[in-house]
């Protein structure tokens, strides 16, 4: 990084420097004259165009009145050193409350010039200013009390020398530690931020080696849960060799990801939106991994939008899209066209992955660092809200609050849902398109298990695991097995959870050995939404795409006990028989239930009520925009709590944690947990982000147990690159480093869809 503002920022307390020493020496007139005309000396370095810092004006103001009053008073003023300096800080003191006020950090326009555009929503940036700010703050105080102490209580040279020597220390070491605070505190805030202390295990993982003998009861790894990202984990490490058990305590496998029959036709359980499916999406690459790319065939399907009167029929290309917006708002034509521009842009920096299998996660600092100049859109957004990086491209209120509204597709509320996630869900609708499996999700979900039985493992359905059996103590306990609700006992060395990790701690896995720190830090985190399903059998067709998602013109909401819950998105589900004779469809329509109103379910007669008069709410709004509602012929109501039950999460927490920018990405809970060999899989962990976030978190455990790299290209082998010289490494990531120092100027785009 370039260190031009860091070096503005000293030269702009120079001044003050300058007026202590002078006056330490007698020369006061001079030390305001030298003050000022340094002062001014500094606007010519400033950048151009931008405001003025705060520091700037307050320094001018100051020593523009100081240079007059020495005038004015002459050698009166001679015995007055500390009244003048003591008007200095508090002239500084002023500009700091006003700051606060105002919520300006007197630092940032100095220092912003070191930093790419990309990095300014960073918290460690944030923080590190923020930091700077205040330790500046408290000097300016000292020195004003120190100031004020040698004015009243000291006389004569005394109480000169004190000030001038006080203030004189007191600029000289904030000028020394400012370079420390920029340079290095960001430093350890951004390894602390990577590794995230409590949450991240630094053990080495155990490389596992298929084909070994095993005994009956004796497994390679342990897979607890048969959701979508258990599943995968356990069908890539049986691709691999290893046997492999599975356990559910369901009678199911698939957790939320399921479809059931009824009677010929398909009643799905949750997700029916899927990003990722599509070429160079996470799930399209699990399934090209497994060879399960013709077996599980891929549909795209049109979608729609309707908002009040207006409805739009989406899914149609890029521009056709796109067209469509400029038309219902052209007001935001040009705001529309940057959207565009950028999430094509966005797109770019997502593929410029070597596997889609790997960890979006920088893997060092060194790599944090270069996300900031290669990616510039994706680390502009990690630390934006969906709604604020929405406002910033769309005039239109009306059409801001439409796109923002499509966050509850993966359970998120505008106002905290990560921008990231909301980009990659545009270009998902929008570019991608939406993707969903020919045979449903169940289909994957039983080919991945058929992958984990023909390699010799087992997936075990109707049990449920109780103990995860622990061999020693402390920072040497592994996992030597699991204790089922049957009383049987598995040997297995790695055990991975594809469960909600509060309820680990809760018995399944020795508190002792999970530690305090990840105990703290997983009960504050907020579980996400879970879900009410209502579902629709009709005899013939309905004339819709295969999805809507629904807006009320005004949200709607239902008492749930102590609290309220929300209606202002239905999504709409239509899918075909699965047995050809029979004709109709059946619609499923889902809203989005907040964790805080689960409880409200949890007494069989009140949820029965509240299920009613949730279907009713949902069929009056669905109604006025699709009549034929009225000639359903069957209807079937699913609860939270029916969620809860099917997933094993608590409060039936459909997206693992909570999809919000303060619990997103760097701040969920790692793959690896403290005790040795457990693992964490599905929504719950780092990589959560609905279903494909799950499939991701699954692929990223399976390949560090077979040793392969994050950036490895053969499937389940050691990459060359990984096995050559540190000097070899070195001059490939010199060019990385070349663009790191050039700044703002690495980030220029070479394409539409390009990262660079």
């Amino acid at each position: 990084m370039r260190r031009k503002g860091l070096c503005t920022l000293l030269l702009a307390f120079l001044p003050w420097i300058a007026v202590a020493v002078l006056c330490r020496l007698g020369f006061i007139l001079w030390g305001t004259v030298a003050g000022l005309a340094l002062v001014l000396a500094m606007f010519p370095l400033l950048p151009k165009g931008g405001r003025w810092p705060l520091l700037q004006i307050f320094s001018l103001l100051f020593f523009v009145v100081a240079c007059a009053a020495v005038l004015a008073m002459g050698e009166d003023l001679e015995t007055r050193i500390p009244n003048l300096l003591a008007g200095g800080f508090a002239s500084l003191s002023i500009m700091a409350g006003y700051g606060a006020l105002e919520g300006i950090l007197f630092p940032h326009q100095y220092l912003a010039r070191d930093y790419p555009e990309s990095m300014q929503e960073s918290p460690v940036l944030k923080r590190t200013f923020r930091a700077l700010t205040l330790f500046w703050d408290l000097l300016f105080v000292s020195g004003l009390a120190v100031c004020i102490v040698s004015m009243l209580a000291l006389r004569g040279d005394t109480s000169q020398e004190t000030a001038t020597l006080a203030s004189l220390a007191l600029f000289a070491l904030g000028m020394l530690a400012t370079p420390c605070i920029v340079l290095f505190l960001p430093r350890r805030m951004e390894a602390s931020l990577l590794a995230r202390e409590g949450l991240s295990a630094r053990w080495e993982p155990p490389l596992l080696s298929p084909g070994g003998t095993l005994a009956k009861n004796e497994f390679d790894a342990i897979v607890v849960g048969a959701g979508i990202g258990g599943l995968a984990c356990a069908s890539l490490l049986s691709q691999a060799g290893m046997k492999t058990l599975v356990v559910e305590q369901a009678r199911q496998i698939g957790g939320y990801c399921q479809t059931y029959d009824w009677q010929g036709f398909p009643l799905n359980s949750g997700p029916t939106i899927l990003t990722g499916g599509g070429e160079g999406g996470v799930l399209n690459a699990l399934l090209r991994r497994l060879g399960l790319e013709d077996t599980v065939a891929m549909r795209r399907m049109g979608w729609g939008l309707v908002s009040g009167k207006m409805a739009l029929r989406l899914g149609q290309g890029y521009e056709t899209d796109m067209g469509k917006l400029v038309s219902k708002f052209p007001a935001s034509r040009e705001g529309i066209g940057r959207l565009f521009a950028d999430l094509r842009r966005f797109r770019g920096e997502w593929r410029d992955r070597a596997d889609f299998l790997s960890s979006p996660l920088p893997a060092d600092l060194e790599d944090y660092h270069e996300q900031f100049i290669r990616h510039p859109l994706s680390a502009a957004w990690q630390h934006l809200s969906f709604r604020d990086m929405l406002r910033r491209y769309l005039p239109d209120e009306e059409l801001a609050l439409m796109l923002e509204r499509l966050s509850s597709i993966l359970g998120g509320e505008p106002e905290s849902f990560p921008a990231y996630e909301g980009a990659r869900l545009l270009v998902s609708l929008f570019i991608d398109g939406i993707h969903y499996p020919e045979g449903h999700l169940s289909q994957l979900n039983q080919r991945m298990a058929a992958l984990v039985r023909e390699a010799g493992g087992e997936v075990m359905t109707a049990c449920r695991a109780e103990e995860i059996l622990v061999r020693g103590e402390g920072s040497g306990a592994i996992p030597i097995g699991l204790r089922l609700a049957d009383g049987n006992q598995v040997r297995g060395n790695v055990v991975v959870l594809d469960m909600d990790p509060r309820k680990a701690i809760a018995g399944l896995a020795p508190p002792s050995h999970l530690g305090h720190d990840f105990q703290r830090e997983v009960e504050k985190m907020q579980p996400s939404a879970s879900a009410f399903a209502l579902h629709l059998i009709f005899d013939e067709d309905l004339r819709i795409p295969d999805r809507v998602i629904v807006m009320p013109s005004r949200p709607r909401r239902v008492r749930t006990g102590n609290t309220y819950l929300e209606v202002s998105s239905i999504i709409l589900s239509k899918e075909k028989p699965t047995d050809p004779a029979r004709e109709g469809c059946v619609l499923m329509m889902r809203i989005n239930v907040p964790h805080q109103c689960f409880q409200a379910f949890e007494g069989e007669a009140q949820a029965n009520e509240l299920g009613a008069e949730l279907a009713t709410l949902v069929k009056e709004e669905v109604v006025s925009i699709l009549p034929a509602i009225k000639k359903a012929a069957k209807e079937f109501v699913t609860l939270p709590t029916h969620f809860a039950r099917l997933t094993n999460n608590g409060h039936g927490s459909a997206f693992g944690f909570a999809p919000l920018t303060s619990q997103w990405y760097y701040h969920r809970p790692g793959p690896r947990l403290p005790l040795r060999n457990l693992y964490l899989a599905g929504a719950w962990s780092r990589y959560g982000g609905g279903v494909e976030g799950a499939v991701l978190s699954g692929a990223m455990v399976a390949r560090e147990l077979c040793g392969e790299k994050p950036r490895g290209i053969a499937a389940f082998q050691q990459p060359e690159r990984d096995v050559r010289g540190k000097r070899e490494r070195r001059e490939e990531r010199e060019p990385r480093r070349r663009l790191l120092r050039r700044g703002k100027g690495g980030a220029k785009g070479e394409g539409e869809d390009g990262a660079e």
